[in-house]
């Protein structure tokens, strides 16, 4: 069971992402913004982040990555051109997907990345 912080600022679309989590067994936060998952990140301490990356969230996302050091971040994102360079805010991406992901493909994507951290 790993525990994922997932940052969305539409809480109808996090808590969608959250039963597709907790229906494949893990346990979830939803945060609707990076300051708040920053402070939720100390109590919850996640496993993984799953974060919709926009460009509003670029001058907080230093500030997550500090609070919850080495875990992975996934981003999502309507088109990957117009954000990736935000992800370099945060260090290295660890996986991308575009938004809306079907259900399936996050679940496997996100235990992949989830695998590979655990073997580092």
């Amino acid at each position: 069971m790993s525990r994922i912080l997932i940052v969305d600022d539409d809480p109808h679309l996090g808590r969608s992402v959250e039963r597709v989590l907790a229906n494949d067994g893990h346990v979830c936060h939803v945060a609707l913004d990076p300051v708040s998952a920053t402070e939720a990140a100390t109590e919850f301490k996640p496993d993984l982040i799953l974060i919709e990356l926009q460009p509003g969230y670029a001058p907080a996302l230093p500030q997550l990555r500090a609070a919850v050091g080495a875990v992975p971040f996934v981003f999502m994102a309507g088109h990957q051109d117009e954000y990736a360079g935000l992800g370099e805010l945060v260090g290295p991406l660890d996986d991308w997907l575009a938004k809306p992901a079907a259900p399936r493909e996050l679940v496997v994507r996100l235990r992949t990345v989830l695998r590979r951290a655990q073997l580092n």
